[in-house]
C-alpha cells in the first residue's frame, strides 16, 4: 500500500513539475503585439514580401559560355551578370537584347544569393476568375494557365512598373496570391 501511494505521489509530482515548467516557458515569451507589419496572418505577410528586383543589373543567358568573366562580370549558373551596366552590356546591343527575353537579378528577402527573373509572375486566382480578363485589365501577357490549381503565369510588357503592378494585383479580389516566377540558376537549366 505504501509503495502504491509513493508511486502515485511521484507521478503527480512529476506532472505538476512539467505543468509549471511549461507555463513558465510560455509566460516568459514576449506577448504578441500587433503592429503595422504583423497585423495580417503570417501566411499573408509571406506572400506580400516582394523580392527586390535589381533594375540596374544586366543579366544575359550564356548557355554556350561565350562571354568571358571580366572584372565586374559574374557567373550565376548559365547566366552572366553585372550589378550595373558595364563590360557585359558592351557585348550586347539594344537590338540583340530586345530580340530575346530580358532578365534582371532578384534578391529575395532574407537571402544572400541572387535569383533571376524575366518579370513573369505566378498568380493564384479565386475560383471562377477569368485569366484572360485579368491579363487584359493589367496589360499582362498570359503565358500558361493551370486551371486545376487555379494558378496562371503572366508576364508584364516590361520591368518598369513590376513592383507597382504586383502590389495592385495583390489587392484585386479575384486574386489570392502573387509571386515572382524566379529562376534559380543553381538548380540548372530551365
Amino acid at each position: 500500500m505504501n509503495i502504491k501511494l509513493t508511486s502515485w505521489r511521484l507521478v503527480l509530482s512529476s506532472l505538476s513539475f512539467l505543468s509549471l515548467f511549461s507555463q513558465e516557458n510560455l509566460l516568459s515569451q514576449e506577448p504578441f503585439v500587433p503592429t503595422n507589419n504583423n497585423i495580417s496572418s503570417p501566411v499573408e505577410e509571406t506572400f506580400r514580401q516582394i523580392p527586390a528586383v535589381l533594375f540596374e543589373s544586366v543579366v544575359v543567358l550564356d548557355e554556350k559560355n561565350l562571354i568571358p568573366l571580366l572584372p565586374g562580370i559574374h557567373r550565376l549558373g548559365n547566366f552572366k551578370y553585372e550589378l550595373t551596366p558595364g563590360e557585359l552590356s558592351l557585348f550586347y546591343t539594344t537590338q540583340s537584347l530586345t530580340a530575346g527575353r530580358i532578365y534582371k537579378l532578384v534578391r529575395e528577402p532574407d537571402a544572400d544569393s541572387f535569383k533571376v527573373s524575366d518579370g513573369s509572375m505566378l498568380i493564384e486566382y479565386v475560383d471562377g476568375a477569368d485569366t484572360a480578363v485579368i491579363a487584359r485589365d493589367y496589360g499582362l501577357e498570359l503565358i500558361l494557365d493551370f486551371p486545376s490549381i487555379r494558378t496562371a503565369s503572366f508576364r508584364p510588357a516590361n520591368f518598369s512598373k513590376l513592383s507597382e503592378t504586383m502590389e495592385v494585383l495583390m489587392d484585386d479580389e479575384r486574386i489570392n496570391l502573387v509571386s515572382l516566377d524566379l529562376i534559380d540558376p543553381s538548380i540548372g537549366p530551365r
